[in-house]
């Protein structure tokens, strides 16, 4: 059963372990070599969830602790989405964006924006079936990786009403 609460200090080292977990599942899917990049992807992580703790909703899985997000600006921009990937395919990624979907909107901004990695097709098929679409592509430099990286920005208008049918007007990844 999911159940979804603000993260704790206790919890940040654990969270990090996650983080990485689904990061090496991600970029190992579409070919990357994690090893390369892992110290400096653990660091990242290990640093963000032991500092922005305050900012990360947790997922619950009967009780483990199974994924988190994160908002980490209080704004529009979701920073954040990892689920553990032994808990993949449950429902934890999108009971997480829909909670933390419903903060954005408690704070007034008519969409919810993030990004992910422009081969991520997992991500971005998710992100379509929950009504984002994908607004544009970009590279960018990544100081905790050190190196360039293609991302897509996807964005999910609160008030459109679009159904994911709907979404796949947009021509780009078409998954």
């Amino acid at each position: 059963m999911l159940a979804i609460r603000p993260a704790n200090s206790a919890d940040a080292q654990h969270l990090a372990r996650i983080g990485l977990a689904a990061w090496e599942a991600a970029v190992g899917a579409w070919g990357e070599d994690a090893d390369r990049l892992r110290d400096n992807a653990e660091a990242a992580y290990y640093d963000f969830c032991t500092r922005f703790w305050p900012d990360i909703l947790v997922a619950e899985w009967n009780g483990d602790l199974a994924g988190w997000g994160s908002c980490e600006k209080a704004d529009d921009f979701i920073t954040d989405l990892w689920v553990d990937p032994a808990f993949q395919g449950r429902g934890l990624g999108t009971g997480l964006l829909e909670v933390i979907e419903g903060q954005i909107k408690q704070r007034g901004y008519p969409a919810a924006r993030l990004e992910t990695h422009a081969r991520n097709a997992g991500a971005i098929r998710l992100y379509k079936r929950l009504g984002y679409r994908v607004k544009a592509y970009l590279v960018t430099y990544s100081d905790v990786l050190d190196e360039d990286v293609d991302k897509v920005e996807m964005i999910k208008d609160f008030d459109l009403g679009a159904t994911s049918e709907d979404l796949d007007e947009d021509g780009l990844y078409g998954i």
